[in-house]
């Protein structure tokens, strides 16, 4: 059986329909879209080439711009070109001992991300309001004075007694530790430093008293009432404390208030050994001072109050200069204990009372701050004596 043939002018047909279905599919590409891809990758790789050149060509040749220093080795030294740095190359580096680090000198600038602000002293009187709770101690803390600056600088308001302290008074705060002086007719510079141990030009030169630095020690033109910061200054204090009252001198109570015993004639006599007049033995508020001769033991309202040692009660009630309700025992040996801010007294005047036996309760009477016991101790040898000293 023989294959048909197909005809000449049909083969030549499917030829010329298969030669025009292969230039319709070449020319639906979009040739520039597709030259302008591959365009793009070629000069990103162009670029990455020529970047990688770079970096290569930069190793091999370091250009330091520092002029060698007098100590930098002759090895290391070059000529200068026509910039006037040296030119080195890595191999030119000494290698690194492990110790201290390579060094050519020059001027260099330190890192320092933090700025600082340098402090002014401060020039004016600030004024200070007390509020419930303060203490002398802390306020001074607050300002970084020292507490005697706070009583010298308010005389005229604390009477340099720290437990006048009360809320609600305004209080002169110094710029620096010292005393505060009021200028009276005939005052001299020479004078008035002499009395606070301090020289004359120290108060000419401090900037706040805005003082003529060529004025006369002996006759200053300062106008009287005038303030002065006395910077460095410091005085003896004002005595507010409780006079020394004994059986055979009860009129020197009579002062202090409405505790006064009268005459005492005799009652028991103390062993001259003391022991603690409150359960608990932590200071609370002022420890002893030239200013506060005596402690504050803390403690809660209404605890007992000892007899630090066996005596006769010389004064029993209240107190009209700040101790409150206030008991004081004369111990018949040259000692006396006084003992403040009772809440409750539990004696009478002319009672003998034994050691550690109770005499009142403890409390905020007076001019306090908070609850505790002011104790003081007192001899006829030595005066006003540090508690601490004598406490077990």
């Amino acid at each position: 059986m023989t294959k048909d043939k197909q005809p000449t002018g049909e083969r030549q047909e499917d030829a010329t329909k298969g030669q025009t279905s292969w230039r319709d599919r070449l020319t639906s590409l979009n040739t520039s879209a597709l030259l302008e891809r591959y365009g793009r990758h070629l000069l990103i790789l162009a670029v990455i080439v020529i970047g990688l050149v770079a970096v290569r060509v930069g190793f091999d040749r370091l250009q330091l711009t520092a002029a060698p220093a007098a100590d930098t080795p002759e090895s290391l030294q070059s000529t200068p070109t026509n910039t006037g740095f040296a030119q080195l190359t890595l191999a030119d580096l000494p290698a690194y001992n492990g110790a201290e680090p390579v060094s050519f000198g020059g001027v260099f600038r330190r890192l320092d991300i933090h700025t600082v602000i340098p402090s002014r002293p401060r020039l004016e009187i600030l004024t200070y309001t007390v509020k419930q709770g303060d203490s002398l101690f802390g306020i001074a803390d607050q300002y970084g004075l020292q507490p005697e600056t706070i009583l010298w600088g308010n005389y005229d308001v604390l009477q340099d007694n720290p437990h006048a302290l009360a809320p609600d008074q305004e209080l002169s705060i110094l710029p620096v530790d010292g005393t505060y002086y009021q200028w009276h007719e005939g005052d001299t510079l020479n004078g008035v430093a002499t009395f606070f141990s301090v020289e004359p030009q120290d108060i000419i030169d401090w900037p706040g008293n805005e003082l003529d630095p060529s004025m006369d020690y002996e006759n200053p033109n300062i106008e009287p009432g005038t303030y002065l910061v006395i910077p460095g200054g410091k005085r003896e204090f004002v005595s507010w404390q409780a006079p020394r009252v004994t059986r055979s001198n009860p009129a020197a109570a009579r002062v202090l208030g409405p505790g006064y015993c009268g005459t005492v004639v005799d009652g028991a006599i103390g062993t001259g050994a003391f022991v603690w007049p409150t359960p608990g033995q932590s200071i609370s508020g002022y420890g002893y001072s030239s200013y506060h001769p005596a402690i504050d033991i803390g403690g809660s309202t209404g605890n007992g109050i000892y007899a630090s040692d066996s005596g006769v009660v010389v004064y029993a009630g209240w107190n009209d200069y700040g101790y409150g309700n206030l008991v004081i025992l004369d111990h018949g040996n040259g000692w006396q204990s006084l003992y403040a801010h009772l809440n409750t007294v539990g004696v009478g005047c002319g009672q003998s009372v034994f050691q550690s036996s109770t005499i009142g309760g403890m409390g905020c009477t007076g001019n306090c701050t908070g609850t505790h016991l002011h104790f003081e101790m007192q001899s006829d040898i030595y005066g006003k004596v540090n508690p601490l000293n004598f406490l077990p």
